[in-house]
């Protein structure tokens, strides 16, 4: 009868046995790692609590279990984002070299999120996870600590990780100082669509406010602001119902490349010339946009990717304690359309 009851009752979580310990969940995630690294009292409570509540370790708690190949998650919302592409170029050879694995986790909801939060880091057996443009809120963080994981973030200033950020604000300040020489003026912008999305980082509106404030500083100002998906065809949309409304701009500033892209088309097929009647400049630098020579903001994608990966094994191999903040530096790039 009393195994028929202990079947019946929920499961104990890593949450339980810190509770019944007396220790935090970071000290316990630290004890089912790696015993020795807590003190001999501490740990014997965790274990005697892990063996009361019959707590049975999940997913990453131990080591890797003898796996001849480590495996590191991408938790992202933009695959296969060409940003996220040559990122995720950028930090492939790194863990090919030391014997690990990617396995890609695509948001596309904050329910997803959550669900993911609460069982990829506990039930998939990564060693390591990396956050690529994920905004995180407080209890989503306790349930990533609670895991014992090893993390790193891109693109998200969260203080309480190691992270890879590129100066956005700074990059749209590099374009204002352009536009301000070459006098392309007047001037729009086309921002995201999605910056409401909460899951997500929102590099476009830093973008924005670096752009407006240098515009603002030397006297100029935009004229216009549009909003489009992150897409070729969205942005050729938005850009085409524009210009049936409104003059043609002398410069437009995008967000992203592949925002730009749709302009540069929506902008031929009125027969406008890029950059004689009008010069458009990107930001990310993405591989593509060297053969097309589009003029863009460069962020370093496959460098933010290739020190992720670094910060994230050094991490993994318990070297990279302290919490690591790197700061890319961006860079104009010019190409034909400016």
């Amino acid at each position: 009868m009393q195994d028929i009851d202990r079947k019946m009752k929920k499961r104990a979580t890593i949450y339980d046995v810190a509770k019944e310990a007396e220790v935090s969940i970071t000290t316990v995630s630290r004890y089912l790692n790696s015993p020795d690294s807590v003190k001999d009292e501490t740990g014997d409570r965790i274990f005697k609590a892990v063996e009361k509540l019959d707590y049975i370790r999940q997913g990453n708690a131990g080591s890797r279990n003898g796996r001849a190949v480590g495996r590191v998650g991408v938790l992202t919302p933009f695959f296969p984002a060409p940003s996220f592409v040559d990122r995720l170029r950028g930090m492939t050879p790194a863990f090919t070299e030391n014997n690990y694995e990617l396995i890609i986790y695509t948001i596309e909801t904050p329910e997803q999120l959550d669900e993911y939060l609460s069982s990829v880091p506990f039930t998939r057996r990564i060693d390591g996870l990396i956050l690529m443009s994920v905004s995180l809120r407080p209890d989503q963080e306790r349930k990533l600590n609670a895991s014992g994981l090893e993390i790193v973030m891109i693109e998200s200033d969260n203080g309480n990780y190691s992270r890879v950020l590129a100066d956005d604000r700074s990059g749209g300040a590099l374009a204002a100082e352009l536009f301000c020489s070459r006098d392309y003026f007047p001037c729009v912008f086309m921002g995201d669509i999605n910056s409401e999305i909460s899951y997500s980082c929102h590099p476009s509106e830093l973008r924005f406010s670096g752009f407006s404030e240098e515009l603002e500083k030397r006297g100029r100002r935009i004229r216009d602001i549009m909003k489009a998906d992150i897409t070729v065809e969205d942005s050729q949309r938005v850009f085409s119902a524009y210009l049936e409304e409104n003059p043609a701009p002398r410069g437009v500033f995008a967000m992203c490349d592949v925002q730009a892209v749709g302009i540069i088309k929506a902008a031929r097929e009125r027969g406008l010339r890029i950059p004689e009647d009008m010069a458009v400049l990107g930001f990310d630098d993405i591989e593509s946009a060297d053969w097309m020579g589009l003029s863009s903001i460069s962020q370093h994608l496959g460098d933010s990717g290739r020190i992720a990966a670094g910060l994230l094994l050094e991490k993994m191999a318990g070297k990279g304690k302290a919490i690591q903040k790197v700061n890319l530096k961006v860079e104009l790039i010019e190409r034909s359309t400016t």
